[in-house]
């Protein structure tokens, strides 16, 4: 019974730490944290060059950008 409290108190004090230490290094609380991943993974980036094909009416259009 002692081994086992000492176990759990052993991870509870690995778990406040690394709340506290990312508390202390960051100035925010940790509970934000799942939402400030979230909010980065949602990101919307437009898109560099469209991936749809391009139809030129005319041939000198083609020509030109040769």
């Amino acid at each position: 019974m002692v081994n086992l409290f000492t176990k759990t108190a052993i991870y509870l004090l690995i778990l406040l730490g690394i709340a506290y230490g990312y508390h202390y290094l960051t100035g925010r609380s940790i509970v934000t944290l799942p939402r400030d991943i979230v909010a980065r993974l949602q990101e919307k980036s437009a898109p560099s060059e469209s991936t749809n094909p391009r139809y030129y009416k005319t041939p000198d259009e083609n020509l030109l950008k040769n």
